[in-house]
């Protein structure tokens, strides 16, 4: 299937969320709201990040909801990424805002 969409952009696109992302949660001083791992109290990795996204992506082809689809990269993919962190990597609870709670119903 042909997106319409160079390999490259979709890499451009995929490194642009990936750290939009890591703005907000990741490994730097200035991020917007830090999320740690509960266990080891190490902060999100981008590597987790992009396991995370993968994980996102492969939802949405799986749930296939009109209403669950990408959104280029908002902020509601965002924190969809976020809650596959808490829930599927082990990272701060607190920080899960409940954006996939539905999702199990679903499946």
């Amino acid at each position: 299937m042909n997106s319409g969409t160079t390999n490259t952009d979709l890499n451009d696109m995929l490194v642009d969320f990936t750290n939009y992302v890591n703005d907000f949660y990741g490994n730097s001083d200035d991020v917007l709201y830090p999320m740690n791992h509960e266990k080891t109290g190490k902060r999100v990795t981008k590597s987790d990040i992009l396991g995370a996204i993968h994980d996102y992506l492969h939802l949405i082809n799986t749930v296939k909801n009109e209403h669950f689809t990408w959104g280029d990269g908002d902020s509601l993919d965002r924190e969809r990424v976020r809650d596959i962190l808490v829930e599927n990597y082990g990272y701060d609870s607190s920080m899960n805002g409940g954006s996939l709670s539905w999702i199990k119903w679903a499946l």
